[in-house]
């Protein structure tokens, strides 16, 4: 976050420089502050008034500052009390100085101190309290205050843009692009206006905003994967979403068929995930996923109801030990457990590519045999081989433990 403020603090300074004489004021009261309000809306700065003695020094330091000032443009600025036992006369002084701005005492998601940003219609278009308030310098708090007024104008610039355009699809994309601007508010009303542009969402605009995804009921894996696969490629859906949608994929993908059977598809995903947005929380997680969430196949652990996945996709086992053109057999010999193993296909690969393949369904069981040989021919060395295979267990069917060995003919 240090870093972030920096550059926000190195823009804000070059910004101030060119900045009007005319800064930010400060007035006692909306009343009076109303008169004069200008594009650049109001800020209120709460303090939690004969409770929180840092918080009241705060706001009051920071509403004084020059650097504050210059940083809000024109906005009006007004120092507001909250207080931790109200009454009648302690409500009705806080609403005779917050007029129309409302009393964020109500708002229990808020904490104080805390900045509240309003533009000129009293709309309360961002916010600035918690940590991020209370561990930055003055300076950095002008950067700060500078960036969410920088997004207001960047969101209104994008709905000044929709309203010159008579083409529906750039008009409702531009609209979603005013909701996505990062550090500000949605526009008010704005699914509405959406779906009252395109009632059919024919451009999908209103579908990301209420976007969500999970695992739908009886959908398979395959299916699963193809819609995670869209979303990925969905542009019109935030980085956020798109790697909201990557995590609950993996989280599915690891309960479902395990560490080893879904190893290369949560590593598929966590890539995604930090390619998305390497800053992000879950960018930063992705690695810390592929570190402790996948684990690799080898030969030698052969099979077990921990291995063998849930739903039939493929999953590879390394350190093979085929290298030389030559024939070799693998044996399957089932040796205890309630259920044997069903093997859908079992193809060698060498690396990406695919250099022999058994496609006749077959069974290790007790009832069926417990040993099977599955015989493959190479004719050229390989250099990275890997047996590649697709169990086709249903999920109750995995008591199952055996061995797999692979000998040169």
């Amino acid at each position: 976050m240090k870093k972030t403020l920096s550059v926000l603090l190195a823009g804000t300074m070059l910004a101030t420089m060119s900045l009007p004489t005319q800064a930010a004021q400060q007035y006692p009261t909306f009343e009076a502050a109303k008169a004069q309000v200008t594009d650049d809306g109001y800020i209120l700065f709460i303090y939690p008034e004969g409770w929180d003695k840092y918080g009241e020094k705060l706001c009051k330091k920071l509403v004084a500052d020059n650097g504050v000032k210059a940083a809000a443009g024109s906005a009006a600025l007004i120092l507001a009390p909250i207080y931790q036992k109200r009454t009648e006369a302690t409500n009705a002084e806080a609403r005779k100085i917050m007029g129309n701005l409302g009393y964020p005492g109500d708002m229990s998601d808020i904490s104080y101190p805390a900045l509240l940003f309003y533009d000129k219609n009293v709309r309360q278009y961002a916010t600035l309290y918690g940590e991020e308030l209370m561990t930055a310098s003055v300076p950095e708090v002008a950067a700060l205050i500078a960036a969410r007024m920088e997004a207001k104008k960047k969101q209104q610039a994008l709905l000044d843009q929709s309203g010159k355009t008579d083409d529906t699809g750039k008009k409702v994309k531009l609209i979603l692009q005013a909701a996505r601007v990062e550090g500000v508010s949605w526009p008010n009303n704005v699914k509405d206006t959406i779906k009252s542009l395109d009632p059919e969402d024919k451009f999908g605009c209103r579908a990301a905003l209420d976007f969500g995804f999970g695992m739908q009921n009886g959908e398979s894996m395959d299916d699963f994967l193809k819609r995670l696969d869209g979303v990925v490629k969905n542009e019109l859906l935030s980085p956020w979403q798109r790697q909201v949608a990557c995590a609950k994929a993996i989280g599915h993908i690891r309960r479902t068929l395990g560490m080893m059977a879904g190893g290369p598809l949560i590593t598929k995903y966590a890539k995604i995930m930090r390619k998305l947005d390497p800053k992000s929380a879950l960018g930063v997680s992705a690695p810390v996923v592929m570190r402790d969430w996948v684990k690799e196949y080898r030969y030698g652990q052969g099979w077990s109801d921990q291995i063998i996945p849930s739903a039939p996709v493929p999953m590879l086992m390394h350190d093979v030990p085929i290298t030389k053109p030559g024939t070799y057999v693998v044996n399957f010999k089932l040796t205890t457990g309630r259920d044997g193993i069903i093997i859908n296909r079992l193809r060698l690969m060498d690396g990406d590519k695919c250099v022999a393949s058994h496609d006749e369904k077959c069974e290790v069981s007790w009832s069926a045999g417990t040993n099977k040989n599955i015989t493959f021919t190479v004719k050229k060395a390989l250099k990275n081989p890997a047996l590649e295979f697709t169990f086709g267990n249903s999920p109750d069917k995995r008591s199952t433990w055996g061995e797999i060995k692979v000998t040169p003919q």
